[in-house]
C-alpha cells in the first residue's frame, strides 16, 4: 500500500516561518513530502523582538549544525534576559530583569 505525498504549506516567513520549514524538511527527509512557505513581499522584516535564547542552541542542533559553527558564522551570543527600565516607578521599581530559562539550562 502506498502512501499519497504530504504537502504542507507554512502561511507567513520571517524567522518562525523559515525555522519551521527548516525542521520539517529535516524530519522528512527522503520522504514524498513538499513545503512550500507562502510570505508576502509587502510585509517587511520587522527586525525587533528576536533574540538568541538558549532555546536556539536545541534548534540548531536538530538541524545538525554544531554549535561551534553557527555562532561565529552569525556573530551571536546569547540573549540570557531583558531589562524593562521604567517598569513601575509608582511602585518604586525603577527596573525588572526577566530570564529567559530553558529546558538547556537545567
Amino acid at each position: 500500500m502506498s502512501t499519497k505525498p504530504l504537502h504542507v504549506v507554512i502561511a507567513g516567513g520571517g524567522t518562525a516561518g523559515w525555522m519551521t520549514a527548516n525542521l520539517l524538511a529535516k524530519h522528512w527527509l527522503n520522504q514524498p513530502v513538499t513545503i512550500t512557505l507562502v510570505e508576502s513581499p509587502d510585509i517587511g522584516i520587522i527586525g525587533v523582538g528576536e533574540g538568541s535564547t538558549p532555546t536556539l542552541k536545541r534548534f540548531f542542533s536538530d538541524m545538525g549544525i554544531a554549535e561551534q559553527d553557527w555562532m561565529p558564522a552569525c556573530n551571536a551570543t546569547y540573549k540570557v534576559s531583558i531589562r524593562f527600565e521604567g517598569w513601575s516607578p509608582g511602585a518604586n521599581i525603577p527596573a525588572y530583569s526577566h530570564p529567559f530559562i530553558s529546558q538547556l539550562d537545567t
